[in-house]
Order: structure tokens, then C-alpha cells, then sequence
């Protein structure tokens, strides 16, 4: 009689891990070590002292379920939030899937949302540039134009900038 050897089974925070080390180091592989992690977590449960569990089966995942931590962990978040999170499974899982492992999908009831347009208009480079180029308005207010125009960040974000923190030799 032989015995034959067969894998153990791949477990949800195994497989998890196995992703998350191809990332490189970097915001991406923050981003999606949060939303992959933070879902594992709801997916095992934790033992009454808050420590995780044994880790389940992947296979044993069904597409609801991932749904449904999904809809758990940021259900009341931003749409950009969502959108950022249910992507960063959603590749996870894929990526489990092309290993040749059974894993479950992002159903359809997890669909991706689509962000409220806005009501700020948008202006032309042309028009940016005839209002910083006003003698009536400050040298504050047109660098505040130019870089929310050069950048596409958010006034909050710029505002928050501290002078140290730029590289004026490098124009970065």
C-alpha cells in the first residue's frame, strides 16, 4: 500500500500572505494589506480574547461571504474607500485563482460604486492661467491655483503642506 501525499489545504490567512508577499514594499502593499487583511480577520473570527483563530479553508469561502465582510468592514465608507478595498480582495482572490486554488470571487451584490459627480467646475489651463496672471490677486491665492491645478489635490491636502517639506531646489 502507498500513501499518497496530498497538500494541506489552502487556508484563508496562507493564501493571504503568500499575495501579499509579491507586492513590493510601497503604498500599494499597504493599501491592500489593510483591505486583504482586515477581511481575512472577518472571515475566521477571532477567540473571545480577540486573538485570531485557526485560519479556515479557502475553499470553504463562499462568494457571499465575501460579500458580506465586505459590506461589514466598509459598507459606510467613502466611495473611493469602498472602491479602493473592494478592488485590493478582489485581486487577492484572482490571484488565488491563478495559483489553481479554489477561492471564492467578489460577487456581483459587491459591485464597484460609482463616485457622485462633482458640482465644482472645471477650468481650462488657459483660464488658470489668465487668473493667476490678474494684478489684483495675491501671490498666496495664485500658488494655491496653480498647485491645485499641477497636482489635482484637494485644497484640505494642500493647505496642510508644510514649506519644509518641499524640495524648491528640485521643483519637486
Amino acid at each position: 500500500m502507498t500513501r499518497i501525499h496530498t497538500a494541506a489545504p489552502r487556508t484563508l490567512r496562507g493564501s493571504a500572505e503568500a499575495f501579499l508577499d509579491t507586492l513590493t514594499p510601497g503604498n500599494t502593499r499597504r493599501a491592500y494589506t489593510v483591505a486583504v487583511v482586515k477581511t481575512v480577520d472577518q472571515l475566521d473570527g477571532r477567540d473571545p480574547d480577540g486573538l485570531p483563530g485557526p485560519s479556515r479553508a479557502l475553499a470553504s469561502v463562499t462568494d457571499d461571504e465575501i460579500g458580506a465582510a465586505l459590506e461589514t468592514l466598509w459598507g459606510q465608507a467613502a466611495v473611493n474607500t469602498w472602491n479602493a478595498r473592494r478592488a485590493a480582495v478582489a485581486k487577492w482572490l484572482s490571484w488565488c485563482r491563478e495559483q489553481g486554488w479554489d477561492a471564492p470571487a467578489v460577487p456581483a451584490s459587491a459591485a464597484r460604486s460609482t463616485p457622485p459627480d462633482s458640482e465644482t467646475p472645471v477650468r481650462s489651463r488657459t483660464a488658470i492661467d489668465r487668473l493667476i496672471a490678474r494684478r489684483d490677486v495675491g501671490l498666496r491665492e495664485k500658488t494655491l491655483w496653480r498647485m491645485l491645478y499641477e497636482t489635482c489635490a484637494r485644497t484640505e491636502e494642500l493647505l496642510q503642506l508644510n514649506l519644509e517639506d518641499l524640495d524648491l531646489a528640485g521643483h519637486q
